[in-house]
């Protein structure tokens, strides 16, 4: 730099460019004189100047460079002629653009490789300036100045560059030390099974405790052989029971009712169980239009035989679902009530995926859809992955993701009802998303959110589109919309909890703050509500009960829980997860608190009736996701904290406090085994997974607390005692109930109704009564079979001699007539 000495520059050429290839004198014109005299086909053309342009311009064109990479703007600055050296640089490093610790590492880079520009151009602008001057030999003041702004900017251009190496290997190694390796997929095969583990499946929680091991039937196990022994027998027999339980407590069904006129009980208690949907399930999964439905209920007593499949198929869904919440069971008990209800499922399901599936591809047919994954959900058959796929699949195919506005013939009416289906169906497909492996599939949607309106605000008859309410005003669709909003969290939690690949923290920290902000919101909605006295109308939903305010707590707090579980489960040899052991205790308490009270003379409400009969996600407290995340938060405070090998009468302050609060947190594990043994002694449900694994866990947790080494046996005597009373109890119910029910003919099968007033006349539980179309039923018993059988067979001849080898094979026992 010392050596340096401005290049000279020749002067921009003026004259046009044919005038130069001539060598002549051009007079400066457009065009000029020699070229219109020499009359030559070639046009007159300037070269553009190539000076350098003004201080103002170059301002301008930084501006204008740093705005199209999405920089800050510096303010403008002097001339470099008249700025100082020291002031000139500082004030280019000091801008917040260069700041790489700002941001995301690719916009650093951007910003960074901006500035480098900008110091290259200034440094052809101080290059230029210079020759331009004109002065062969500068000043030794000016020569100085100049020297050392330029020694000054060089070195600025060095060390940016070096920090723009440098600034992505450091932002990479700042994120991997904040981030979590993803949960490895875990795949559950069988001859009659296979099922992919998900990240929220409690079995990667398991895998921390110590009674995976004594409960794994495969295996080496070289410790306590004899006990172990004893297990595999009791648990083999146990299966057996179970299996024998299930398949009686399953309708044998081919083409499932086919009049479900008459399964339908009497009038009185229709509208009890459909009031019973109505203040739970409806007011959160908008489904119906509450007007347009009792319309047709009440058609449907006035006319039976008239009313149409798809009202009878959404009647027997809101009765099923209706069932779980009905305090009184019916006239023949829980175990009729049961099968009733598992027969119009069965018959929901047939109706929309059987010879009838082209029929179903409307509203209707969505809306039964929805009822039907709610429906399973209360209890036997349970949730369906597969079915939930289908109905987003089948939105999809009629057009819901689309906004309405694109279809001009659709009416205020639809386009109202296909919004709200479109956001249940996606409340729907986020649950199922939740629980099974499969990341959420959002496909392209610019629908708008439900309007927030009373059911009585439209009808199929309105022409104009209703005015929306003020989202402060309670209306049907209210809770709908609180949910509803929190949507894009839950998409985006869930697709981060299904990554492959690791996981960021601070990711999982925002999603989570902003979540337990909705919750607040949820909360404050729900006790700014207690102060309104005013009447639902008829033909409108009935109020938020706390049944809503538990069940969207309970739903918004289950994602914060799988967010920070991969963390709470590796904060005990990382000491920066600590924040998320307490976010997962702070949701897995909140969840146990909604847990049915052990009192058998309370009363039961809405919620604790659906935590106690519910399948899946829906089962709340009883998850083994929150059994899994409290036993763990239990487990690791003793690791980190063991008890002393002998009693101590004097305890530290420490130890008392860490003592104690592990108290509720064990109380309430307990509470929620004393639920898992009520589930399947009291209430007759061959649910014995969760009974057993709480039960194990309560006691590995006594015995750390005790101090006791020798925690397997403790764990084996556990586990082999639970399996005793399993066994008991499947007995009993195997002993107790009726048997299944009786094998459907090709004319179908009739039910009784839970009352008697029910439509159609009662029949006896072992018998099938089957119009055959001669004015009267035939009973078909087993005593008159083989005479009903010659009968037919004089009509029909050969095609009954395959009906009569079949029922030969079915009363030897080797076939089941289906």
């Amino acid at each position: 730099m010392t050596d340096f000495e401005p290049r000279k520059r020749r002067r921009p050429a003026k004259s046009c460019e044919q005038c130069r290839q001539r060598k002549i004198r051009c007079d400066r014109n457009v065009p000029c004189g020699p070229c219109t005299r020499a009359r030559s086909s070639l046009g007159c053309s300037y070269r553009q100047s190539f000076r350098s342009p003004t201080p103002d311009t170059h301002q301008t064109t930084l501006r204008a460079s740093r705005s199209s990479h999405g920089a800050v703007v510096a303010p403008s600055r002097p001339p470099i002629s008249e700025a100082h050296g020291d002031d000139l640089t500082g004030s280019l490093i000091d801008t917040p653009f260069i700041d790489s610790g700002r941001g995301d590492a690719s916009n650093g880079s951007s910003q960074l490789s901006a500035a480098i520009r900008d110091l290259q151009v200034r440094l052809q602008h101080l290059e230029e300036r210079l020759a331009d001057t004109g002065i062969t030999q500068p000043s030794a003041a000016s020569d100085s100045a100049i020297e050392q702004t330029l020694r000054e900017l060089c070195s600025k251009v060095q060390s940016l560059e070096q920090r723009l190496a440098i600034c992505p290997e450091s932002t990479r190694t700042l994120r991997e030390e904040l981030s979590i390796t993803a949960m490895p997929p875990r795949l559950h095969t069988s001859a009659k099974k296979m099922k992919l583990f998900g990240p929220t499946h409690y079995t990667h929680t398991m895998d921390k405790f110590q009674l995976v091991g004594s409960l794994e039937a495969k295996g080496p196990q070289p410790l306590c052989p004899k006990l172990r022994a004893e297990l595999t027998a009791q648990t083999k027999d146990m299966r057996d029971l179970r299996r024998s339980v299930k398949m009686q407590q399953t309708p044998r069904l081919n083409d499932p009712v086919s009049d479900l006129r008459d399964t339908i009980p009497a009038r009185s208690v229709c509208d009890e169980l459909v009031q019973c949907y109505l203040r739970t399930f409806e007011g959160v999964y908008r489904i119906l239009h509450i007007p347009s439905f009792m319309k047709e209920y009440q058609q449907f007593w006035d006319q039976p035989r008239t009313t149409a499949t798809p009202f009878l198929m959404k009647l027997a869904l809101v009765l099923s679902i209706g069932t779980t919440f009905r305090s009184e069971q019916g006239k023949a008990g829980t175990d009729y009530d049961t099968r009733l209800t598992q027969t119009w499922i069965y018959a929901a399901q047939w109706w929309l995926t059987g010879p009838t599936e082209k029929s179903t591809f409307n509203l209707d047919g969505l809306q039964i859809f929805c009822l039907l994954l709610l429906a399973r959900q209360m209890g036997p058959p349970g949730p369906s992955p597969w079915l939930s796929a289908g109905t987003l699949q089948i939105a999809t195919a009629m057009g819901l993701h689309r906004d309405s506005a694109h279809f001009p013939s659709l009416s205020p009416f639809q386009t109202e009802m296909r919004t709200r289906l479109w956001a249940t169906v996606f409340e729907l497909v986020l649950q199922s998303s939740l629980e099974s492996a499969s990341p959420l599939s959002m496909p392209f949607s610019d629908t708008k959110p439900p309007s927030n309106l009373n059911d009585a605000d439209i009808n199929p008859d309105l022409k104009q589109p209703p005015i929306s309410k003020p989202n402060t005003s309670q209306t049907d669709t209210s809770l709908q919309l609180l949910l509803h909003q929190s949507f894009s969290l839950r998409a985006e939690a869930i697709q981060l909890i299904h990554s492959p690949n690791r996981i960021p923290y601070q990711q999982a920290i925002d999603l989570s703050t902003k979540l337990r902000t909705t919750c607040h919101t949820i909360t404050a909605f729900f006790q700014s509500f207690t102060t309104t006295n005013t009447t639902p109308s008829p033909n409108s939903l009935p109020y938020p009960t706390p049944f809503h305010h538990k069940h969207l707590l309970t739903t918004l707090h289950r994602y914060i829980l799988h967010l920070h579980f991969p963390f709470a489960r590796e904060s005990l040899t990382t000491p920066q997860y600590h924040f998320s052991r307490k976010l997962c205790l702070e949701s897995a308490l909140t969840i146990a608190s909604y847990n049915p009270s052990t009192d058998p003379s309370a009363q039961l409400d809405d919620f604790s009736r659906l935590v106690l009969t519910a399948r899946g996600s829906l089962r709340g407290p009883l998850n083994l996701d929150i059994i899994s995340a409290l036993a763990l938060e239990l487990t690791t405070q003793l690791e980190e904290s063991p008890p002393p090998p002998s009693p101590d009468p004097i305890q530290t302050p420490l130890a008392t406090l860490t003592t104690t609060a592990r108290i509720p947190i064990l109380q309430t594990l307990q509470h929620l085994q004393v639920q898992s043994a009520h589930v399947f002694q009291a209430l007759k449900t061959p649910s014995l997974k969760r009974y057993i694994i709480v039960s194990a866990l309560v006691s590995q947790i006594k015995a750390m607390e005790a101090g006791n080494r020798n925690t397997q046996t403790v764990v084996y005597d556990t586990v082999r005692e639970c399996l005793g009373v399993c066994q008991g109890a499947l007995r009993e119910m195997l002993s107790s109930s009726p048997s299944s029910f009786p094998a459907s003919s090709s004319a179908g099968i009739m039910m009784t109704p839970a009352d008697s007033g029910a439509s159609g006349a009662g029949i006896d539980a072992m018998g099938v009564e089957v119009d055959l179309g001669l004015g009267t039923g035939v009973d078909l018993t087993v005593s008159n079979m083989p005479l009903i059988f010659i009968i037919l067979f004089a009509v029909f001849r050969f095609p009954l001699l395959v009906w009569g080898f079949e029922y030969l094979l079915w009363k030897s026992g080797l076939i089941y007539l289906t």
